[in-house]
């Protein structure tokens, strides 16, 4: 019985601590939520690019439409962003937006995708 004590308890604050969490991690203002938007989106499209590169390879399938998409879909993310980051005014949106665009050019380099 006290075991099953010990491990509610260890699940209710582990509970907790991930309720904080992510209360801490949400963005707080608008300028942040538009850039966290972007990095959802652009978190979709990799995972995107990889199951379809995943199937191509697996199967031999033909997925270049597929991968057509999600390469104009990066690419319109890219400016997407780029046009944001022009407006942005509050510091912690202008790095974090900055952080994002960096991971977005490494992706477009690592898998040869060319500008708009």
């Amino acid at each position: 019985m006290g075991m099953v004590r010990k491990l509610l308890a260890f699940v209710l604050i582990a509970g907790a601590a991930y309720f904080v969490y992510q209360r801490m991690n949400r963005p707080t203002t608008e300028e942040d939520q538009l850039v966290a938007h972007l990095g959802d989106r652009y978190a979709v499209l990799v995972n995107k690019f990889m199951s379809t590169e995943g199937r191509a390879g697996a199967i031999g399938m033909d997925t270049t439409f597929d991968l057509e998409s999600v390469v104009i879909q990066v690419q319109k993310l890219r400016g997407e962003l780029a046009e944001l980051r022009r407006k942005l005014t509050e510091d912690r949106a202008i790095a974090k937006a900055g952080e994002l665009s960096d991971k977005i050019e490494q992706f477009c380099k690592k898998n040869e995708i060319l500008g708009p």
